[in-house]
C-alpha cells in the first residue's frame, strides 16, 4: 500500500521561507550587523532545516516503499504470464492428445451415434485450442502494453526521483553548506570584500533553493503520477484477463449446442448399456455353462454325465494346447530323474483324414505376433501314436507320437514326447490318431 504521510506542499512552503530568511539577512552592510546576520542565519538553519530534512526523509522512504512494492507487482506479473505459458502448453499437449485418440470398432460397422461420440474428442481438442489462442494474444501483449510500462515508471519514474534528483539535491546542499561554512568564517580583522562573499553565497542559495524546489515538485510529481500512469496500467492488464474470461465465456456459449448434442448421445449410449448389460450376464453365464461342459479338464470328473462331451463326439480335427519334451543331449544312460527336463507349449491341429499334425510354438509371456509365429509353423506326417506309460516318465498324460520329418536327401522317422493338459485331452488326442496302449 501506498500511503502519502504527509502533503509535499508544506516542503515547498518550507523553503520558500528559508529563503527568504536567508535574502533578508545577507542585506545587512556593516561588521556588526554582518555578525548579527551570522548568527541569526545559524539559528535560522538551526530552526528550520531540521524539520525540513525530517519530513523530506518521510517522503523519500514512502517513494522507496512504493519502487519496492512496484518491483515485486512487476516480478510478480512476470512470473504470472510465465505460468501462464506453461499452463498454455499443458493445455495445447491435452489438446493434441485428444485430437490423436481414435475409438476403432474392430469386427462391426459403427453407427452414426458411436461417430458422432468417436468425433466429439478432436472437436474438444479444437475448443481448448480456440481458446489458447485468445489467451497466447494476451501473453504476446503482456510484456510490450503492461509488464514494461510499470517497469518503466519504476525505473524512470521513481528511480531518477531517489537516485538521480535526489544526488543532485545532496549535492547542492552540501555546496551551500560548504560556502555558509566559509562565508561564517571570514575574519573581519581582514580587509574582506563582503559584498563580493554575499553575492556568492546569495548565488550559491539561489541554486541551492531551485534545486530543493526542483526535488520537491519531482517528488510531489511522482506520486500524483503513480495514482494515474501506474493504476492505469495494472487496470488494464486486468481488463485485458476480464476480456478473456468473457472470450471464453462466449466460445463455450457457442460451443453449448454441440456439448449437449454430444451429452445426449453419451447419454443414450448409457441407457442402452444399461438396458443389454443384463444380457450380457446371461449370455456370459451361458457360454460359461458351455465352456465348462466341453473343457477337457473338467470333462473327466464326470459331475454332469447326461450333457455330452467331446470323448463322445467324433471329429475330424483335433486341435489344443500341448507340451513336447525337447531333445536332450545327455546320453540315455542317466537316469531320469538326474536332470530336469525342458518343456515347451505348442498348440497343435491335427487333421485325421490325411495324418497331418500341424505344430505352432506359443510363448504366453511374451505378445507375440501371429504372422511370426505362423512363419514358425511345423507339420509333420503322422506315423502312430502310443500313449505313455506311468513309470516311464516324471509327469502326467504324456503319449509319444512317431512323424516322419522330410530331409534333404530322404525322409526319417522320429519320435516326439507330448502332454496333454488333462486324461481326458490326452485320450481325445489318442482316439484322434489311432493311439494304442504301451506294450
Amino acid at each position: 500500500m501506498f500511503v502519502l504521510k504527509h502533503q509535499p506542499s508544506k516542503l515547498l512552503i518550507k523553503i520558500e521561507d528559508q529563503t527568504k530568511a536567508n535574502k533578508s539577512l545577507l542585506k545587512k552592510g556593516n561588521l556588526e550587523e554582518a555578525e548579527e546576520v551570522e548568527e541569526q542565519e545559524g539559528k535560522e538553519e538551526e530552526e528550520a532545516d531540521p524539520w525540513f530534512r525530517q519530513n523530506l526523509r518521510e517522503h523519500e522512504s514512502v517513494l522507496e516503499a512504493a519502487h519496492r512494492d512496484i518491483k515485486n507487482i512487476e516480478l510478480q506479473c512476470r512470473e504470472l504470464i510465465q505460468c501462464t505459458r506453461k499452463l498454455s502448453a499443458a493445455q495445447r499437449a491435452f489438446a493434441k492428445a485428444l485430437k490423436e485418440f481414435r475409438f476403432i470398432t474392430i469386427g462391426t460397422t459403427q453407427t452414426d451415434d458411436e461417430r458422432k461420440i468417436a468425433e466429439c474428442l478432436s472437436k474438444y481438442g479444437d475448443f481448448i485450442n480456440q481458446i489458447e489462442d485468445h489467451r497466447e494474444k494476451i501473453v504476446e501483449d503482456s510484456e510490450k502494453h503492461y509488464i514494461e510500462p510499470i517497469r518503466k515508471f519504476r525505473v524512470e519514474g521513481i528511480g531518477k526521483v531517489l537516485h538521480d534528483d535526489k544526488k543532485r539535491f545532496e549535492k547542492e546542499s552540501r555546496n551551500f553548506y560548504i560556502s555558509l561554512e566559509k562565508y561564517l568564517h571570514l575574519s573581519t580583522a581582514r580587509k574582506n570584500n563582503f559584498e563580493k562573499a554575499d553575492e556568492q553565497l546569495s548565488a550559491q542559495q539561489a541554486i541551492f533553493c531551485k534545486c530543493g524546489l526542483d526535488y520537491v515538485t519531482a517528488i510531489q510529481s511522482i506520486q500524483e503520477r503513480m495514482k494515474f500512469e501506474f493504476v492505469e496500467t495494472l487496470s488494464s492488464f486486468l481488463y485485458s484477463w476480464l476480456t478473456f474470461y468473457h472470450v471464453g465465456h462466449v466460445t463455450h456459449e457457442d460451443f453449448k449446442p454441440y456439448l449437449g448434442e454430444v451429452q445426449s448421445k453419451v447419454q443414450k449410449a448409457k441407457q442402452s448399456f444399461e438396458e443389454t448389460k443384463e444380457q450380457y450376464e446371461q449370455l456370459k453365464d451361458k457360454m460359461l455353462k458351455i465352456h465348462l461342459k466341453n473343457a477337457v479338464v473338467f470333462a473327466e470328473s464326470g459331475a454332469d454325465s447326461e450333457l455330452p462331451t467331446p470323448s463322445n463326439v467324433i471329429s475330424n480335427i483335433k486341435q489344443g494346447y500341448v507340451f513336447m519334451l525337447e531333445k536332450s543331449k545327455i546320453p540315455k544312460t542317466i537316469g531320469r530323474d538326474v536332470l530336469s527336463s525342458r518343456w515347451t507349449k505348442y498348440y497343435c491341429v491335427y487333421q485325421k483324414e490325411t495324418r497331418i499334425l500341424t505344430m505352432m510354438p506359443v510363448n504366453s509371456t511374451v505378445k507375440s505376433d501371429m504372422k511370426e509365429a505362423i512363419g514358425q509353423l511345423t507339420t509333420y506326417k503322422l506315423r502312430s501314436c502310443t500313449r505313455r506309460a506311468s513309470d516311464s516318465i516324471d509327469k502326467r498324460f504324456c503319449f509319444d507320437i512317431v512323424v516322419v520329418v522330410t530331409g534333404e536327401s530322404s525322409d526319417r522317422e522320429e519320435m516326439i514326447t507330448l502332454q496333454a493338459i488333462s486324461e481326458e485331452d490326452r485320450r481325445q488326442w489318442l482316439d484322434a490318431m489311432d493311439g494304442r496302449e504301451p506294450f
